[in-house]
């Protein structure tokens, strides 16, 4: 299958565009109407003061015209990329590894001239939600970090020490109150940090999942007849499982969060 015949093409510039592809081809269009707009003012600017020349500022307004629907054309276009194309652009976006990996499954599966062309459509469906769980675990997981707080247990060391030396009654009151929210802080990070752990753990599993089906699909080119051997279906299934459970991981972390908001919101009453 070539790249340019399918889905397999369509997914590779999804991930593209999705870094930098639109803004870089809208860039380019403005980046032509200013040069353009340059040069019409020098040529405005060259003559005296009287009028420009008609002709001059007509053939300048259309090279300028032809140099923007050209940056517009570039941005809509979607010319074919072979693999080493793909395999040359790569370097050039700051792809992280689990994206970096997800196209080196789509170009194995690309390269592999034995898969049917339905088979291979129904593994990068799969492959594309796969993606999207992964995007989406990786948006959760930040937002758990910054949910987490910095409480440690160094600063809870030192709030003690500050205590047991402080010998004024208001400010004991007041160290006694910061010592208390400061292990409320705490509770909620170490409620928090396991389903963290369980989000960048599963992030591994998925990255580990689209680099064994990449290496799997570059064997199978190099030795098809163990195609027979190789359970498309059981694949498929395993890369549900890995969208299910990744699901489920959200879905825990949402809930204790959720308590712990509840709870916060009363202690504050």
């Amino acid at each position: 299958m070539r790249l340019g015949e399918g889905q397999i093409h369509d997914e590779i510039y999804r991930l593209l565009a999705r870094e930098y592809g639109q803004a870089s081809c809208f860039s380019f269009a403005v980046m032509g109407a200013t040069v353009a707009g340059a040069i019409i003012g020098g040529a405005i600017a060259s003559v005296s003061p009287g009028i420009a020349d008609p002709g001059a500022v007509v053939v300048i307004t259309m090279g300028a015209s032809a140099l923007i629907a050209y940056g517009f054309k570039l941005a809509r276009s979607r010319p074919d990329l072979s693999a080493e194309d793909i395999r040359r652009l790569m370097p050039l976006f700051h792809f992280d590894e689990g994206e970096t990996a997800y196209l080196e499954a789509l170009l194995a599966l690309a390269e592999n001239p034995y898969l049917q062309e339905e088979t291979a459509k129904q593994i990068i469906a799969d492959l594309n939600r796969l993606l999207d769980t992964y995007y989406q675990l990786q948006k959760q997981r930040e937002q758990l970090q910054e949910a987490m707080g910095t409480a440690s247990e160094s600063e809870m060391e030192t709030l003690q020490q500050r205590l047991a030396e402080a010998t004024d009654p208001q400010a004991r009151k007041a160290l006694q109150e910061s010592l208390d929210l400061l292990r409320r802080r705490l509770h909620s990070r170490n409620a928090l940090s396991s389903h963290r752990q369980r989000m960048e753990a599963h992030l591994e599993l998925i990255l580990q999942t689209l680099k064994s089906l990449h290496e799997s699909l570059s064997r199978l080119k190099l030795a098809p007849q163990s195609l027979e051997e190789f359970d498309i279906e059981a694949l498929r299934l395993r890369l549900r499982e890995l969208q299910q459970e990744a699901t489920a991981i959200e879905n825990a972390a949402q809930e204790v969060l959720g308590g712990l908001v509840t709870r916060q919101g009363e202690g504050t009453m």
